[in-house]
């Protein structure tokens, strides 16, 4: 296929919705935000106020990627946890989400308002006697209704939710001269315990075994099994009034989930004007498959403050102090603010900011921002648009996945990334977006671009179609690209078919500059069986000298 072709096919994709006749609704769209992710499970920022209900489906679009679904699974006043569909890959914090929500009911006319000529039916309602028992709040700001008591923990229920799955996935690649197969398999669990000990404590546990096998021809059969933790922690005093709380184990900071796994303990003292102070000390397994853990030690600190239950203002900043093998190794600053000023509006930003002193080989002493995250963004009922800024570079630390690094990409690399995008609804079911990407490294520079349009229950059938177009240009690889993906809920079933193609010119070869195409199709089925989950995915890709196929399956129960 031609460069030109599939950008007339794409331009066909995203000018054909819109000339759909415009339908009067029964639903309303929300608009909602990922918070958090934790394996399968998606937090969002909205929920029961906003008409969020357990069952609804959840579209969210993470920048890059064609749409994910989840669905709702429990609901509070203001957030809700979603569960992504059987096989969906997981959306990144901050990537935006739309719900359809029974659109509400107009509140009546208020009696004697003149609005109706019809006479009142409604019944006198009769005065209520004075309560007769005075009852005064703990504090002169409290809510007279405030509960007076709580549940004692060892008067309340032990709980037990999680869930176990089995993933396999084989692959055979042909392109070429090559003949080789690969089988990974993963089995794993995670769940969270409340209150087993009767001290209503939380626990929260979460590993796997996986077994990788590889045959090449001309070479020895290659095989790895390894069982990996990647948590085991039991926190006390995790009730949002409770003015201490403590996680031992392995674990993720709550408070700095930026310094990663931690192997020790964390404790922390609320306040009620919604600041928060804590600490911690313990070993930093490296992100390997093994999670090794022992040669990086180091304490951390952190304060924190949120203005509310909505987060309407919210900031932290921590520090962090590492050893490696004994030797003093990473002095590092944390930052953290979030606002959301206005309705729809969201301003959040993030920074590492590394001390070096004269011990660092690589790097010249004083303050260095190793990584910022910016974003920027406005969502209404129809459109919205975001701008986001990004800035990375390599550190200089004795740690294990840094050690090795080349000392010309510690001491000059990074990665400065500029991106603006939108989106608009033209139809109740019609969304077109874009995104624009100014990039920028220690050695070249380049852009991105990407077109898309999601198409919703087309034509009252069910199905979905998400349709993109992309460009890259500078760097290794340049070239046009297109994606296509259906999807369709039967019942229980989620079914669902892709189709991808790239064209890219490949610079910096020894034989010079070359071109190639690859494509792929893939077809796949999720359904649910009671607390069940199975998902079969097939995939095969072609192009040059390219000839791969896999299978996968995936289960999984819920306890």
């Amino acid at each position: 296929m031609k460069p030109a072709r599939a950008e007339l096919m794409a331009a066909v994709a995203l000018l054909a919705p819109v000339m759909m006749a415009q339908q009067s609704p029964q639903t309303v769209v929300v608009q909602v935000h990922v918070t958090s992710v934790s394996g399968r499970d998606v937090y969002l920022d909205l929920g029961r106020t906003a008409g969020l209900a357990p069952g609804q489906t959840v579209r969210l679009y993470p920048s890059g990627t064609a749409e994910v679904q989840a669905l709702i699974r429990t609901v509070s006043a203001t957030s809700c946890r979603a569960e992504l569909v059987p096989g969906a890959i997981a959306p990144t914090v901050g990537s935006r989400g739309e719900v359809e929500v029974p659109k509400p009911k107009p509140s009546a006319s208020p009696q004697g308002s003149g609005s109706s000529s019809q006479p009142s039916t409604s019944r006198p309602v009769p005065a209520h006697p004075p309560w007769q028992r005075q009852v005064d709040p703990l504090r002169p700001d409290q809510p007279l209704l405030v509960p007076t008591f709580g549940q004692k923990p060892d008067d309340r229920p032990a709980t037990l939710d999680g869930r176990v799955f089995l993933s396999s996935q084989y692959s055979r690649d042909d392109g070429g001269d090559r003949a080789n197969s690969y089988w990974l398999t993963r089995m794993g669990f995670a769940g969270e315990a409340n209150n087993a000990m009767g001290y209503g404590e939380r626990t929260r546990f979460a590993g796997e075994v996986n077994d990788r096998r590889a045959s090449v021809p001309g070479e020895v059969d290659d095989g790895d099994s390894r069982l990996r933790i990647d948590q085991l922690s039991t926190s006390f005093g995790t009730e949002r009034w409770s003015p201490y709380g403590a996680e031992v184990g392995r674990f993720l900071s709550q408070h700095l989930p930026e310094i990663g796994l931690v192997d020790g303990a964390e404790g922390v003292m609320r306040y009620g004007n919604g600041v928060r102070i804590g600490g911690g000390l313990g070993a930093y397994p490296v992100p390997y498959p093994d999670r090794q853990s022992g040669d990086d030690v180091g304490i951390h600190a952190f304060i924190d403050y949120t203005s509310d239950e909505r987060r309407t203002f919210a900031a932290a900043a921590g520090v962090q102090k590492t050893w490696h093998l004994g030797a003093a190794d990473r002095d590092l600053l944390l930052f953290r603010v979030e606002s959301h000023p206005a309705e729809g509006v969201t301003l959040f930003g993030s920074a590492k900011v590394d001390w070096y002193t004269g011990g660092d080989d690589r790097k010249s002493g004083g303050f260095q921002v190793t990584e910022f995250f910016g974003q920027a963004r406005w969502d209404g009922v129809d459109k919205g648009a975001g701008l986001s800024l990004s800035h990375f570079a390599w550190p200089d630390l004795l740690r294990g996945e840094y050690k090795n690094l080349p000392d010309e990409l510690v001491r000059d690399g990074k990665v400065d990334r500029l991106s603006p995008s939108l989106w608009f609804r033209v139809h109740q079911d019609v969304r077109l977006s874009g995104r624009f990407d100014i990039w920028q490294d220690q050695d070249a520079s380049g852009t991105a671009f990407e077109l898309g349009v999601d198409w919703n229950n087309i034509a009252a059938s069910g199905t979905s179609l998400t349709a993109q177009v992309f460009r890259t240009d500078g760097g290794a690889q340049s070239g046009p690209g297109l994606r296509l993906l259906a999807r369709r809920q039967i019942g229980e079933v989620f079914v669902n078919a892709g189709y991808r193609w790239y064209g890219y010119d490949v610079e910096g070869l020894l034989a010079g500059p070359e071109s190639y195409t690859r494509q792929s199709i893939d077809v796949g089925a999720s359904w649910m069986v009671g607390e069940c989950d199975l998902n079969l995915q097939l995939e095969h890709w072609f192009g040059d000298q390219e000839n791969a196929y896999a299978i996968a399956l995936y289960a999984q129960w819920r306890f």
